[in-house]
Parts: C-alpha cells; sequence; structure tokens
C-alpha cells in the first residue's frame, strides 16, 4: 500500500482478509478507498460486496450488489453461492436481485 496506495486489488484483498479476522473498521477503510477510486468498475463493487458480507454488514453488501450490477456485473451463478456473501442467501432483496439480474441476461 505504501509502493502503489491506489492498488485497487491490493486494497480489495487486504479488506477481505481484515474482515476475516474481525477488523472491521479498518477493513472498511481499505473498502470505502477501493471503491472511491473505482466506484464504476463492477468487479470492484462485488469484491466490495464480498468483504461487507464477511462482516456480517448486509446493507452494506446490497448496496455494493446494486451498484455491481448497474456497472454490468452479472455473474449470478456465482455470487448466488459465493460464500462471503452467506449472510445474504436468506434475505429477501438478494434473491429480487438475483432475478432481475438472471431476467436482464436472459
Amino acid at each position: 500500500m505504501e509502493v502503489v496506495p491506489e492498488d485497487v486489488r491490493a486494497r480489495l484483498l487486504l479488506a477481505r482478509d481484515l474482515a476475516a479476522a474481525g477488523e472491521a473498521d479498518e477493513a472498511v477503510r481499505h473498502l470505502e478507498i477501493a471503491v472511491a477510486l473505482r466506484p464504476d468498475d463492477g468487479n470492484t463493487l462485488y469484491n466490495a460486496a464480498c468483504a461487507y458480507g464477511i462482516l456480517q454488514r448486509k446493507e452494506a453488501a446490497l448496496e455494493m450488489l446494486r451498484k455491481a450490477i448497474g456497472a454490468g456485473y452479472s455473474n449470478v451463478d456465482w455470487w448466488a453461492n459465493d460464500p462471503d456473501l452467506a449472510c445474504l442467501h436468506d434475505d429477501p432483496e438478494f434473491h429480487k436481485l438475483i432475478g432481475r439480474t438472471s431476467q436482464a441476461a436472459g
């Protein structure tokens, strides 16, 4: 991070690891920076959703998924089964997003 602070992928990987380690505040800080650097990148937004999912922050994860869809991310088969998003797998809004994305892709 010190050498290339704009490395979004490194920030996302670090945020995921920090989330898994229970370092929520630091994980969110890196997520916010990553999203600010690439606010219209579907992969960035999807990976941010995953880190929020690990943190059990459902609303933040759903918001990132909505933005990822808006940015063109549509790999529904992947995120419907992604263990990082397990906290959303029973959420009605999550299923609505999957349904809308599946219909748009099909």
